[in-house]
């Protein structure tokens, strides 16, 4: 009896946890707007500097026996390779903001559970049954619903909308990385590692690209360092956490909850309204996320 109270208070945790994750990045694509004209590519590289000094600070803050890392020669070129894929999906994700609205960004951003349902039984050896199945079916109705009603292969929609698909790849890569090492590296430093390897392959983008490194307002630069402590610091660390205690298209379900708590706040922020099918759309959501997490509880209620 005592096993399953703590099974249950661990579930309820994860769960809460990842409740709090959608509602920090939720305010990624406010800052992003706010950052005004700053290029995509600087957004997201100040936004991974940041991130790695923060959780550097924490991870350098523990003993030094704790510190000690001893890492395969696997794990180190996943955890490279993680964070090329971050920095992939915050340069896509973050320009796609730059051509196309709030909702559908992020709509199209958010179809990481068809990518994850896919690739999970040939990378993780997951199964997928016929209730997550059916979870992710409807939550890509939802998607499609939203995003669909104002498709339309024109110049700038276009290059959005292909920008916010492809972010939506990369992180779902991102997130199997966090899983397949949960076992050889602690969070804090895995983490640290995988910001820092973002913030490094960023910064060489930006050099690439030749864009100014620091000649921006101190408002602006206050935005970089928000975008890293809540959307980064809180969001992405919590849905790294909660993807190493659940199965990853489960977390990539909750995170499509992003989409609507996001066009909420463009619409107070930004007057952007969303079209007549958006409430349709987002219905069909929130029902896929409540359909594959309640699905979840059950799987762990019947192990016990």
């Amino acid at each position: 009896m005592t096993l399953l109270r703590i099974k249950d208070k661990v579930g309820s945790r994860t769960y809460l946890g990842l409740l709090t994750a959608v509602l920090a990045v939720s305010w990624a694509a406010i800052l992003v707007r706010w950052c005004g004209d700053a290029p995509a590519l600087i957004i997201a590289f100040y936004r991974m500097f940041w991130a790695t000094g923060i959780f550097a600070a924490l991870y350098f803050r523990r003993p030094a026996q704790k510190r000690q890392l001893n890492l395969s020669r696997k794990s180190k070129w996943l955890i490279l390779f993680s964070g090329m894929m971050l920095a992939l999906h915050f340069a896509a994700w973050i320009g796609s903001l730059k051509f196309t609205s709030v909702a559908h960004a992020l709509t199209l951003g958010a179809t990481g559970p068809i990518f994850a349902l896919l690739l999970a039984p040939f990378l993780l050896k997951e199964h997928i049954d016929r209730r997550a199945i059916v979870a992710v079916v409807l939550a890509f109705a939802g998607i499609v619903v939203i995003a669909g009603q104002d498709f339309r292969i024109e110049s700038d929609q276009f290059i959005g909308d292909m920008l916010a698909l492809s972010s939506a790849i990369f992180v779902t890569l991102y997130l199997f990385v966090a899983r397949m090492t949960r076992g050889e590296i602690d969070l804090m430093p895995y983490l640290t590692l995988v910001y820092g390897a973002a913030a490094l392959i960023l910064l060489i983008f930006n050099l690439a690209a030749n864009h100014n490194l620091v000649d921006y307002s101190p408002r602006v630069h206050l935005l970089f360092l928000l975008l890293a402590l809540v959307p980064t610091g809180v969001g992405h660390s919590l849905i790294n956490w909660a993807a190493r205690r659940i199965e990853v298209y489960k977390v990539n379900l909750a995170v499509l909850g992003e989409p609507l708590i996001a066009s909420i706040l463009a619409y107070f922020f930004f007057q952007e309204l969303p079209l007549g099918w958006f409430y349709a759309g987002a219905a069909l959501i929130l029902g896929g996320i409540a359909l594959a997490l309640w699905e979840g509880k059950t799987k762990v209620g019947s192990k016990k």
